[in-house]
């Protein structure tokens, strides 16, 4: 089949081809349309409709999960809810496009061709800013430690609409004029009936978008390993303080039970094996013997004490201060 053009002229010698058929756009860049079904073609629209299924089953799924759960009522998960919601709106789109595509390309009219490419531009560029929402709110949780954002759901709500709002625009405008049907020139070879600048822009628009979420995750990436290490030494440290405590606490207990124990006592307590009707009185010599020796015994006792803890101490310090290397 033939291409057909029948040029429109307009003010200021402008020519337009809005009459023309999707063919002789096709042309123009030198894109070929297929008049048969082939293999490939068959193979294509196999696989895309597979995969629409699935995406759109998918989310569907998650959109039912997060609107009857009460659990899931909060500021992340309405936006995770609206990227399935633009997830799902993408499955609808290529759906629709597997149906557009082919030999079935060809039979499209201008305005049909615009619907069809832009309600993938519309579903993309949901997508693309419902996961740049998302990034910005969990940014925001994690540095004011908490578990769900402060958020209002008013707030989500707006958000929601404005991220719908830019899609749709951007879904329209090649339509409302930035298009090359009055400038051949210009048209892309990847979409004929859309402008090189257009495509330029809303790619740069996408490559800007992730690369501020790759600047928000990286930046939550080390906040949040920073924090990770700042409270594994801090426990590592209540530890090694716990552990030199009850080290001190053991080794005062044995030393007192140390201290307490005499060996004189013992043979008062077992007393004489021939007890005698009259006790015999120690002499005052003996009695400042065993004086002399319970006072070297009390000063060997608190020798080892101080002893034990200076090693303990020491063992103490020497432990921080590797552990703080």
């Amino acid at each position: 089949m033939e291409s057909t053009c029948s040029p429109s002229k307009y003010q200021h010698n402008v020519t337009c081809y809005d009459n023309c058929s999707i063919r002789f756009f096709y042309e123009q860049v030198n894109k070929t349309i297929s008049f048969n079904w082939r293999t490939r073609d068959y193979l294509v629209v196999t696989l895309g409709l597979t995969v629409s299924f699935i995406v759109i089953f998918s989310n569907v799924l998650v959109i039912t999960s997060i609107l009857k759960n009460r659990r899931f009522h909060f500021p992340i998960y309405y936006l995770l809810g609206n990227l399935a919601l633009a997830d799902f709106f993408a499955g609808i789109s290529y759906l629709h496009l597997m149906f557009h595509t082919g030999p079935w390309t060809e039979k499209l009219s201008i305005d049909q061709w615009y619907v069809r490419q832009g309600l993938i531009d519309t579903s993309l560029t949901a997508s693309v800013l419902n996961l740049l929402a998302v990034a910005v709110e969990r940014h925001q949780t994690i540095f004011s430690m908490q578990l769900h954002s402060e958020m209002s759901t008013r707030r989500v709500f707006i958000i929601i609409v404005l991220i719908w709002l830019v899609a749709l625009i951007m879904g329209l405008v090649p339509k409302m004029g930035w298009n090359c049907l009055c400038d051949l020139g210009s048209c892309s070879s990847m979409a004929p009936l859309y402008s090189r600048s257009y495509l330029v822009f809303w790619a740069v628009l996408n490559l800007l978008t992730f690369s501020i979420m790759v600047a928000i995750y990286t930046r939550i990436f080390f906040y949040v390993r920073r924090k990770s290490r700042q409270m594994s030494q801090h426990t590592n440290q209540l530890k090694h303080k716990e552990t030199v405590m009850n080290l001190m606490k053991t080794v005062s207990m044995i030393l007192d039970l140390q201290a307490s124990y005499r060996p004189e006592e013992r043979g008062h307590q077992r007393g004489p094996s021939h007890p005698s009707r009259h006790k015999r009185q120690p002499s005052s010599s003996s009695r400042l013997n065993r004086r002399q020796t319970t006072k070297v015994q009390h000063e060997r006792t608190f020798d080892l004490k101080e002893d034990a803890s200076k090693e303990l101490l020491f063992d103490a310090a020497v432990s921080s201060s590797i552990s703080g290397r």
